[in-house]
């Protein structure tokens, strides 16, 4: 329990600090309906785990003043800004997740996608398997690590054969897979999209060259699905369909997943898709081929794979209560949107928070971190303005030079890209240069205490401390 300065301070910034500008309806209907959703598991005996909680709490703090701002300043003119805190949530915040949508992009084109052509393969499943891969933890590493696998040798084997090699021994594929636990009503359903090379490089005499092979037919496919049913029908018969998870979670998916689901997969060829097959309760497409040298045509690739399960402006609150969704293309029924309770509604993002230390992106092949080509292949961007230092002297203490040979210097790959960067590159705006006089912004103050807070936003004073307990009056 808080004590009594703390609680007056909390209500003096709950009625004093104004709430961000910018809100959208998501955030609204998380705040509104969160206390209530969670008391009426509770009469249940149940409640939720603490990381699907602290996702929940984080969404209606994310970009909220009242909860802690950075104030930068120009150091030339004075000019300041207050920069609100994010949530970095992982499940379905948009602003966080749009973040790192555009964030990803940035780091596979400056530093991990060389510039060959490439593939996007995605894998879903009937049933219950796309709900029990979403708290099967051990099952889905598997199915990343044999999709990877198959697909690859996949790769070297028509390689092989289109170029005319005796062997695949040296051809060396790259596959980057991404985990979606969402559907186009932000239903749970585990699916797979991949990105692979559209051939495999090739290491020869210590120069490396890529080998393109084109699109597959659906033989190949079929082959391909036909391997992975083989590799995971053990370990998918050995389960049940029951998730090992929190029974206040499970509920939240059953609820979530109620009323009218996915329409089975259609077999019939005909009306397939081209590079696109179905068969041992799996569905694979191939379809989306992009060539590497066009940087803008993958970035947009990679921010589908990597997007949120939905866009702000797509979550409203009608007049009656409940939520509309606008799905971003009509379903098979035709159908634009999909209307359902706040309840529900709060399910589906419950439903959405990935389990902690489950990884939502996994590199294989020459994308992974230590594979020895890696090195060799990815691209090497300079940032501007950034001068590269080279060595004055060739051969000191047994290192060779910069350029001879494969001993070049390796320099460390970012693993973030900073927000003020990120905002220059996407957006076209400079949050480090002053719009008044163009000087340099700098961090003042990160402000985190509530009655600091009340005090820069509204300017208020903040309320009297209240006297220690067991003071002793002067005056009667």
């Amino acid at each position: 329990m808080a004590a009594p300065a703390d609680t007056a301070s909390s209500a003096y910034a709950q009625r004093y600090v104004p709430r961000r500008t910018h809100e959208c309806d998501a955030v609204r209907l998380v705040e509104k309906h969160l206390e209530g959703f969670v008391q009426a598991l509770g009469e249940e005996g149940r409640s939720l785990p603490g990381f699907v909680l602290e996702e929940l709490q984080g969404l209606v703090r994310c970009g909220d003043p009242r909860h802690g701002f950075l104030r930068v300043a120009c150091s030339r003119c004075g000019d300041e800004h207050r920069v609100p805190f994010s949530c970095k949530g992982r499940g379905f915040c948009p602003s966080c997740l749009g973040r790192r949508m555009s964030e990803t992009s940035l780091l596979w084109l400056d530093h991990v996608l060389p510039e060959v052509p490439y593939r996007q393969w995605v894998l879903s499943f009937e049933g219950r398997l796309g709900v029990r891969l979403g708290y099967d933890g051990k099952l889905l590493d598997r199915l990343c690590e044999t999709v990877a696998k198959r697909l690859m040798q996949s790769l070297r084997r028509r390689v092989k054969k289109r170029h005319g090699l005796s062997t695949m021994k040296g051809l060396c594929p790259g596959v980057i897979v991404v985990v979606q636990r969402f559907r186009s009503d932000m239903g749970l359903y585990v699916h797979l999209h991949i990105l692979a090379t559209d051939g495999a490089y090739l290491e020869d005499e210590g120069r490396v060259r890529f080998l393109e092979v084109g699109a597959p037919d659906d033989r190949e496919m079929g082959k391909l699905c036909k391997r992975l049913h083989k590799d995971l029908a053990p370990f998918i018969e050995d389960g049940d369909d029951a998730l090992d998870v929190d029974e206040a979670v499970a509920a939240c998916v059953q609820l979530s997943l109620a009323g009218p689901g996915p329409v089975a997969m259609e077999t019939s060829k005909p009306e397939l898709p081209a590079h696109c097959v179905t068969g041992y309760g799996m569905r694979l497409h191939a379809a989306t081929a992009v060539d590497g040298r066009d940087r803008k045509r993958l970035g947009r690739l990679v921010k589908y794979m990597m997007r949120p399960p939905f866009a702000q402006e797509s979550v409203t609150e009608l007049s009656d209560g409940r939520v509309r969704l606008v799905m971003k293309k009509p379903n098979r029924q035709g159908a634009t949107s999909v209307v359902m309770s706040p309840e529900r509604f709060l399910s589906k993002l419950v439903a959405l928070v990935p389990p902690p230390r489950q990884h939502q992106v996994r590199y294989y092949g020459v994308f992974a971190g230590r594979h020895r080509l890696r090195k060799k292949i990815v691209p090497r961007t300079v940032e501007p303005g950034v001068a590269v230092q080279m060595p004055l002297f060739a051969d000191v203490a047994g290192l060779r030079a910069f350029g001879e040979g494969e001993d070049e210097p390796w320099e460390k790959r970012p693993a973030r890209i900073g927000w003020a960067k990120l905002l220059a590159r996407v957006f076209a705006v400079d949050v480090t240069k002053c719009r008044r006089c163009g000087g340099r912004m700098k961090v003042v103050e990160a402000v985190t205490d509530v009655d600091r807070i009340s005090e820069l936003l509204q300017g208020a004073r903040p309320p009297p401390v209240p006297s220690p307990v067991g003071q002793l009056r002067l005056f009667e």
